[in-house]
């Protein structure tokens, strides 16, 4: 379940382009590379996707960039502060007097498997484009054959450059209501041995469930204390009535019992957002922070750590 189709996209291309690593220095350092790029691809690609408007874009790269832009610091390196020269490349890490980490309420509201489709729709790479630019559609995978031992041998069945076109011409799913996967609501977990384990897990359900075992705050009370509005009644949080009355079905009309989870899927968005104002709230925050204060980006962003070009 938690191995990425992306993150073993990124590790076979490291392979290919070093082929003089021994095995153990090929791990480390795949490693060290990938996560990074997945931390820049998060922070110029990923959340401009999520974010669709021009202010977040010139910020979200001046967050990697600074002002000065890509084609300078590409040539310069990191020149002044924060501002002119973005977060990555500082000097040393800044983290406001508390040790490096991401808060709980990053974790809680980063749970997006709603963007995950139910298929793969498997592009046929050896076939000229279409009016679309898309390669032709060969088959659809579902995607609960691509987790756990049966999904390793689909994806090595597929092959590497397959996927990695596939899922590029392929669009996500929307962070609302009614539009989990369904594989993901029927999960068979297998245990070291490989075997199916008994007991089959239901990923909305366990989300919510962890959420109130955890006592994370519930919906109104998150927004509370971010200093936001709380809604006082349903037509605040949305203006679809089919969602007002599945939310009244089910928490009747006391809104201090809605949960985060529910409530942020039913959230209506700001105009160009794919995620809720209070998602994006905890987003500014931590995006800024895993770059600022982790080592890797700052004071041990070099080639001696990561490599030459």
């Amino acid at each position: 379940m938690k191995k990425s189709l992306f993150f073993t996209c990124c590790r076979v291309m490291f392979q290919k382009e070093h082929l003089n690593f021994d095995d153990e220095e090929l791990y480390r350092y795949a490693r060290l590379v990938t996560s990074a790029v997945i931390a820049k691809v998060h922070t110029i690609d990923w959340t401009i996707e999520l974010l669709k408007t021009d202010t977040l874009h010139a910020a979200m790269r001046a967050n990697w960039y600074g002002l000065l832009g890509k084609e300078f610091k590409d040539s310069f390196g990191h020149v002044g502060g924060v501002a002119l020269g973005g977060l990555v490349g500082l000097k040393k890490p800044q983290n406001h007097s508390v040790p490096y980490s991401l808060t709980e309420e990053f974790v809680r509201v980063y749970r997006m498997h709603p963007l995950l489709p139910d298929n793969l729709l498997l592009r046929d790479i050896s076939a000229p484009t279409g009016a679309n630019k898309s390669p032709p559609l060969l088959k659809e995978v579902p995607m609960g054959d691509l987790v756990g031992l049966k999904g390793e041998k689909t994806l090595s069945e597929i092959g590497f450059t397959k996927q990695f076109v596939s899922m590029g011409h392929q669009s996500c799913g929307a962070l609302t209501l009614w539009n989990y996967p369904m594989w993901l609501r029927d999960l068979i977990p297998q245990g070291v041995d490989g075997k199916d384990r008994p007991d089959h897990v239901d990923m909305p359900a366990l989300e919510v469930y962890r959420d109130r075992e955890n006592k994370v705050a519930r919906y109104n009370e998150f927004r509370r204390g971010l200093l936001m509005i709380p809604i006082s009644k349903w037509g605040d949080l949305t203006d679809d009535p089919e969602v007002v009355h599945a939310l009244r079905e089910v928490y009747g009309d006391d809104v201090e019992e809605l949960d985060l989870l529910v409530g942020l899927m039913a959230e209506k968005k700001i105009k160009g957002f794919s995620i809720s104002e209070t998602a994006f709230t905890i987003f500014l925050l931590m995006a800024t922070r895993r770059l600022e204060g982790d080592r890797f980006f700052t004071s041990y962003y070099n080639e001696e750590t990561y490599t030459k070009r």
